[in-house]
């Protein structure tokens, strides 16, 4: 898609980044928890891997990416309702998995709300496998 760039997520778009969150997740981001300064931390720590998508100087699309040397992890995948269905999500994705094999790492995980069905159909659509021998724990510090 020849409007659309596909490239690295860097803090100097994080107001941007921020706003596309807020608008596309509502109430169920927290900015204060995905703060610049975790955010910028985040990528520090998992340089390359996080991918945004532009059209122009806004952001139309999201990869938060990283790994911990034996698991990649995806976060705040999402592209622009006027977006969809153009392959953007697809582009991302596979530019943040194949960094993430470049680098050794074999397995992926992600979580999808129970009632975003569009993603947990899109993840299915895409060979991902839902495991429903695992339940995900959260602890606030």
């Amino acid at each position: 898609m020849s409007e659309v760039q596909i490239c690295p997520m860097r803090i100097e778009d994080y107001d941007k980044i921020a706003h596309f969150w807020s608008k596309i997740f509502g109430d169920t981001i927290s900015l204060e928890f995905d703060s610049r300064e975790r955010i910028s931390a985040y990528l520090k720590r998992n340089p390359e891997f996080s991918t945004v998508a532009k059209k122009g100087d806004d952001i139309v699309g999201t990869v938060l990416c990283g790994h911990d040397g034996r698991r990649g992890s995806l976060y705040h995948v999402a592209v622009s309702e006027e977006y969809r269905h153009k392959g953007i999500a697809d582009e991302m994705v596979q530019r943040s998995l194949s960094l993430l094999k470049q680098e050794g790492i074999g397995h992926v995980m992600l979580f999808a709300y129970l009632e975003n069905t569009t993603a947990i159909r899109y993840w299915k659509n895409n060979g991902w496998v839902a495991l429903p021998n695992v339940l995900y724990h959260y602890k606030h510090l």
